[in-house]
């Protein structure tokens, strides 16, 4: 299932699977006159291509990382003809895709295998200019992509409050890109995979991370029982938190957000 909105000529193109005739979660793809930037997830691939195929000339396919919830409909462009640009890091886990867990497979769907080129610094496709600047903390081979004054994040930041994190994330190092390489360029708003803010909002996340470091490692140096610190500063949370924790096998937990601000 596929829905969309238009903001000052950029196609928000949101993706996700029906399950019980509801989508429980969606992750967000765009199109910039003929860019493709992330491609959502498989499950929702073939109409989703249908969809941007009819919205005139498709000049490139940008990925930010190699999640399947951002590379799942990469391998219709990839058949099609259409070039697949991706991070260097992705271009291998594209090609030969690891079988997802199951929950994964449910809301997202099995990547299939794409082969894509290198992403470059400076990229340009007609007359739109791309930079592409090395992003980690979500996954090592994440990236940000600065088209205009609009910065594309993947999932660098999925929130406004994290309280939980994923398996293969790093919110020290998140901080660390925020603040060394995003804050630095020159954009009005922020567009990623679950959240679209403006560059101030953004450094509202900053400051509120920070403060969550500058907590844990307070209650830290008092005790350095990981499970207490979760329990006073995340026992309460929304319930859809604690599925995630469930539901994922511990894949996303409160206390590997709290272990990777240590």
């Amino acid at each position: 299932m596929i829905k969309y909105e238009i903001k000052n000529g950029l196609y928000v193109i949101k993706s996700g699977t029906p399950i019980n005739n509801k989508v429980i979660m969606w992750t967000t793809f765009y199109y910039y006159n003929g860019i493709v930037i992330d491609t959502g997830c498989a499950n929702t691939a073939k109409e989703a291509y249908k969809f941007v195929s009819n919205l005139g000339d498709i000049k490139a396919i940008l990925l930010t990382h190699s999640h399947e919830d951002h590379v799942g409909g990469a391998y219709l462009y990839d058949e099609a003809g259409f070039q697949v640009y991706a991070p260097e890091k992705s271009i291998e886990m594209l090609r030969t895709p690891l079988s997802i867990p199951e929950y994964r497979k449910l809301v997202w769907g099995q990547p299939k295998p794409v082969d894509a080129k290198p992403l470059k610094r400076n990229m340009r496709f007609g007359d739109i200019d791309i930079k592409v600047f090395d992003a980690p903390g979500h996954s090592d081979d994440h990236v940000v992509i600065l088209i205009n004054d609009m910065l594309f994040i993947g999932d660098l930041i999925g929130s406004k409050r994290p309280m939980i994190a994923f398996y293969t994330e790093n919110y020290n190092q998140i901080i660390k890109t925020i603040e060394e390489i995003m804050l630095n360029l020159k954009f009005t708003n922020v567009y990623g995979g679950h959240i679209i803010i403006s560059k101030g909002e953004m450094k509202d996340i900053l400051h509120y991370l920070k403060k969550l470091r500058e907590r844990i490692r307070e209650l830290y140096s008092e005790s350095s029982d990981i499970d207490k610190i979760v329990n006073t500063i995340l026992g309460k949370v929304p319930e859809k938190v604690l599925l995630m924790e469930v539901a994922s096998g511990g894949e996303w937990s409160r206390k590997h957000l709290i272990e990777t601000l240590l």
